[in-house]
């Protein structure tokens, strides 16, 4: 039985963690994986193009952050494809708790993984918890996977 297991990443550093997670705790050889990267849209309301005050320069910042993206990505994949995993990669531009849930909800994995930073407090009010809206939204089991904590210096 091949396991289906959608991994949402982003540009924190945070990739290795979950290609040394996956590795520790799933069977490459059983395991197919779609790595995910949910790029927030730079307006919400209609495509820049057609946006009052359109800037040129907004197209330029968009394909700026779609190419960040896919290198993350291309970094993912070619880490997961070391350690024997099946992997494919994908670029959605949504509000990423939406992307995710949205392509869980297409591809049908069996899990979901996410990392978390572990914000407290006022960072936690401010930076909105998107492990935690995934937890919640999934209709499949989700693998939250913690940034380890930094010790002070």
């Amino acid at each position: 039985m091949t396991n289906k297991v959608l991994v949402a990443i982003d540009n924190t550093g945070l990739a290795s963690l979950v290609v040394d997670t996956l590795s520790a705790q799933m069977h490459p050889d059983q395991s197919e994986v779609l790595v995910l990267e949910v790029v927030e849209p730079l307006i919400y309301s209609v495509p820049p193009e057609m946006s009052p005050g359109y800037a040129p320069e907004q197209a330029a910042r968009r394909k700026q952050t779609q190419d960040l993206a896919n290198v993350t990505l291309e970094q993912a994949v070619k880490a997961l494809a070391r350690a024997g995993f099946k992997a494919g990669k994908r670029i959605v531009e949504s509000e990423i708790k939406e992307g995710i849930l949205g392509v869980a909800e297409e591809w049908k994995p069996n899990v979901i993984v996410v990392t978390s930073h572990a914000r407290q407090g006022v960072a936690k009010f401010f930076h909105r918890s998107v492990a935690e809206g995934v937890v919640h939204g999934a209709t499949c089991s989700v693998l939250v996977i913690k940034e380890p904590e930094k010790k002070a210096a």
